[in-house]
């Protein structure tokens, strides 16, 4: 049976293609379509890897995970620790648009720069998890069906990072902030990677 990943829920699901053609063609575009089950985790990896980015597993886990917590990780099996990984991701997801959303367009600059630092902070570590996800699939620590599954256990919608660089180009139009457009292949975007992301930025 093929594989349908509908982007505009927080889980894949299996079954009929549910999602219809949006003729705006803008983010908040849905990604529904149908994969072939061999070609699975290689899409569901690729969706999730920021090419702008060279996340390793073990940078997000020494980024994520506290040295006293390290047992209790280890005891987690991949599928486990990859949804918890991206169940983060989410969570930095809807900061970044709590934070985005907080700041006054009609306002000075002074006012507005905590929310939009802190804004790119929460997008920055989101994007750096999800990559971390992709790579762990990449080095064979997950396997096709175990990065469906924590896929499918994690809160994982692209609207909500649709929404997030809505926000952000709103921001940038009125303050022309410094920041690089998302580079993930959840949306489109034709920058190439960028080997010397700094993984002690995200905490």
């Amino acid at each position: 049976m093929p594989y349908e990943l509908d982007s505009t829920g927080p889980a894949a699901e299996q079954g009929e293609n549910k999602s219809e053609n949006d003729d705006s063609g803008g983010l908040e575009s849905s990604l529904g379509m149908t994969i072939p089950e061999d070609h699975v985790g290689a899409f569901v990896a690729e969706a999730l890897e920021d090419p702008e980015r060279a996340t390793t597993w073990d940078d997000v886990v020494d980024t994520m995970v506290a040295p006293a917590a390290r047992d209790a990780w280890a005891a987690l099996s991949p599928v486990e620790q990859a949804t918890e990984v991206l169940s983060k991701a989410a969570e930095f997801d809807r900061r970044a648009i709590e934070y985005f959303e907080s700041v006054p367009l009609d306002g000075d600059r002074s006012e507005a720069e905590t929310d939009i630092d802190e804004g790119l902070r929460c997008r920055r570590n989101a994007d750096t998890f999800r990559d971390g996800v992709a790579a762990a699939y990449g080095g064979g620590r997950l396997d096709d069906d175990g990065l469906v599954d924590a896929l499918e256990a994690a809160e994982f919608d692209t609207e909500i990072i649709a929404r997030r660089e809505d926000l952000i180009e709103r921001i940038d139009s009125v303050f022309e902030i410094d920041y690089r457009p998302y580079g993930g292949t959840l949306m489109d975007d034709d920058d190439g990677p960028e080997p010397e992301t700094e993984h002690g930025e995200t905490w």
